[in-house]
């Protein structure tokens, strides 16, 4: 596509790794000054990880409402890639999640084939639905989203599987990893400036089971969306501090001060890259 900006491979999103995506957080923070650390009022301490290799990552108001699609119990386990042997989803090829969604999305046929995912129960996306609106506490910091019943529709798309697998197809059951979520994104610059771009779905994939095969609690499977979807508006990286949400032990499952803070401060930036 002429005028179209590579896509940037951000660094994706894990559940499972605390990956240090800035080459010192720790000297990063103190940049940031101490003022600029906190929360603007609302106590909490910013936490530098949010940013990517490639600098900060979050909507615009351009983007908004981000639309989110959940959908119901379906899963992507069954198309394979014939190259591996071994379903598209599998997490070492995490970067190429949005454009399998977008051609199953324009595809009504294959769309209609998904299969709901083993271990999946109605009370799963509930779970789901309450975690990703309690980022909702923030639409007057300019977040602003909604979920939608249209796959067609949604930027953000969220779907289920029993357990990832590696590119071998091999199970990973390890870490107690519950969800992972990719994106593709671009220089905000340049898209500002008039450039075009191929802009692709977010990614979420949930895990309907634990490790020893038993379905997924609901409370646990609250926290796994609202974490993903901490990740789908632009926190990029795992709090160091286990307390979080946003940490890769998930808090206590709901969204701490740290957390708040976080967010608010990427959202009173300037983007480097949009989804």
């Amino acid at each position: 596509m002429e005028g179209a900006i590579a896509p940037l491979m951000l660094a994706l999103l894990v559940s499972s790794e605390i990956s240090a995506l800035l080459p010192n957080p720790a000297s990063a923070y103190r940049a940031q000054g101490r003022t600029a650390a906190r929360g603007g009022g609302g106590g909490g301490a910013v936490y530098p990880e949010f940013r990517s290799n490639y600098g900060t990552i979050r909507w615009i108001s351009d983007q908004m409402p981000i639309k989110v699609y959940i959908a119901p119990g379906l899963t992507l386990d069954s198309i394979i890639d014939p190259s591996l042997g071994a379903p598209f989803t599998n997490v070492d090829g995490r970067d190429r999640w949005p454009d399998l969604v977008a051609d199953v999305i324009s595809n009504p046929q294959t769309f209609q084939s998904l299969q709901v995912a083993q271990g999946y129960v109605p009370e799963h996306f509930q779970a789901a639905v309450q975690g990703i609106n309690s980022w909702k506490a923030f639409e007057r910091d300019g977040i602003r989203f909604q979920i939608v019943e249209d796959p067609g529709d949604a930027d953000i798309h969220v779907f289920w599987t029993n357990h990832f697998v590696n590119k071998l197809g091999l199970g990973l059951f390890q870490n107690d990893i519950r969800g992972y979520t990719a994106k593709r994104s671009f220089p905000y610059k340049a898209i500002m400036s008039g450039k075009q771009a191929q802009f692709k779905p977010v990614v979420t994939l949930l895990r309907t089971t634990e490790s020893n095969g038993v379905t997924m609690p609901f409370m646990k499977m609250k926290a796994s969306a609202a974490h993903e979807f901490g990740h789908a508006l632009g926190i990029e990286g795992h709090s160091p501090y286990p307390s979080d949400l946003m940490s890769v032990y998930y808090g206590r499952g709901a969204i701490s001060t740290n957390d708040a803070a976080t967010i608010r401060y990427l959202y009173r930036m300037t983007p480097d890259l949009i989804p």
